[in-house]
């Protein structure tokens, strides 16, 4: 990746290890500056990210911390592939809602819309359930029918969404109930661009909701067996960035104001200051690159001194990423009443979770993304807390 020697001679960047320049640079952000130019040109970005952060780990002093060989494996394959994939084909698996780990019992199904198919039917088998789903897709006259998944048990009721041609889903919500040990979807919804289908089911108390903009749906997945107990979506970006959510407040209502933070191109995120208490008031974030540090405006906290009664500071490492991020919606109360804001925020990693911050109560919402879509930002409704927040994805596969 640089060409250099172990033993870098004084000529260049000064006598010393190679490797300790490497972790320093990428510590700061400065890798592009050591990489041998000729490769630089011909690098994609996400391969390089992989490719720097697998090299990384094996300069751990502790050869506990180091990943094994075949993890390195494992990671430079992904590399490989992500440097010869074609963009045109490339998205983004969002979710799952539901269940997370497969059991003997279950299998992990997913539905992938082939290049130029349209989807133009959902059969949905349910009662007091999903049992199963089953998906029509068009290409040209030719209907193709997908085999049916879940679905052990059911025929309770068989319903079908019709979509139009020029009709496109933007959404899926539903419910998640839990009985005899098992996690399963309970009631679901599709919202496309033109009406709303559902809800089919029954719906319990614990909510999901998975919105888009700027993305095409291109399949489902899960996990079944009786019935379908978790899904998830297959989002194609129709631009560079893709937005996810929003939740909370889904239109300025009054003196709030639409924010957003989007990183910079090769800028890593550094720190997210929040301010909170009963609810979150407000955000301020911190990017990094080549070793200088960028903060843009806060969002939200409007009406200073009024505010959280805490500070809290996120700060993350340098090959630290955001996969997804829970929370809970809720009405304020108080001197700034009635506002749908955002009460608790949870920032999720591929290391650990910071938060909750905020006070834990009102409707909960949840989003995950694997690493075929990486975070590119927030966005949302402010005022005197934080009203809403979604997130900017983009694709990595």
């Amino acid at each position: 990746m640089c060409g250099r020697h172990a033993l870098i001679p004084r000529s260049q960047d000064g006598r010393g290890f190679l490797a300790t320049l490497a972790q320093q640079s990428c510590e700061e952000n400065r890798l592009d500056e050591i990489i041998l130019p000729k490769l630089k040109n011909q690098m994609r970005e996400d391969s390089l990210k992989v490719f720097s952060a697998t090299a990384y780990q094996c300069l751990k002093e502790n050869r506990s911390d180091r990943p094994t060989m075949g993890s390195i494996v494992e990671k430079l394959e992904n590399a490989l592939r992500l440097q010869v994939c074609n963009n045109s084909t490339t998205f983004i698996k969002v979710g799952t809602c539901g269940k997370q780990s497969v059991s003997l019992d279950d299998d992990q199904w997913s539905v992938e819309l082939e290049p130029n198919h349209k989807l133009q039917k959902i059969t949905i088998d349910h009662g007091d359930v999903i049992y199963s789903l089953m998906f029509t897709s068009q290409c040209r006259d030719i209907f193709h029918i997908s085999n049916k998944v879940g679905g052990s048990a059911g025929r309770d009721f068989i319903s079908e969404v019709m979509l139009d041609t020029d009709e496109e889903i933007i959404g899926i919500k539903g419910t998640i109930d839990t009985g005899d040990s098992n996690t399963f979807i309970s009631s679901l919804t599709f919202e496309t661009n033109k009406a709303t289908y559902g809800p089919f089911g029954r719906a319990s108390e614990c909510i999901f909701s998975i919105p888009w903009e700027n993305g095409s749906l291109v399949g489902f997945y899960g996990i079944s067996g009786d019935f379908i107990n978790s899904i998830g979506v297959y989002l194609k970006a129709n631009d560079e960035i893709m937005k996810v959510g929003t939740w909370g407040r889904t239109a300025p209502a009054g003196p709030e104001s639409i924010w957003s933070f989007e990183l910079e191109r090769n800028h890593h995120l550094q720190e997210i200051t929040i301010d909170h208490g009963d609810y979150v008031y407000s955000l301020a974030f911190t990017s990094q690159y080549k070793g200088l540090s960028y903060r843009p405006e806060k969002v939200g906290g409007w009406y200073e001194p009024y505010g959280g009664d805490k500070n809290s500071v996120v700060t993350f490492d340098w090959n630290e990423e955001i996969i997804g991020i829970v929370g809970t919606v809720a009405v304020s109360e108080g001197l700034h009443a009635g506002y749908t804001v955002i009460s608790s925020i949870s920032i999720v990693t591929d290391k650990r979770t910071h938060g909750p911050f905020g006070t834990e109560r009102g409707t909960p919402f949840t989003i995950q993304w694997d690493n075929s879509g990486s975070f590119a930002g927030f966005y949302g409704v402010c005022g005197a807390y934080i009203d809403s927040i979604g997130v900017y994805l983009k694709s990595t596969l």
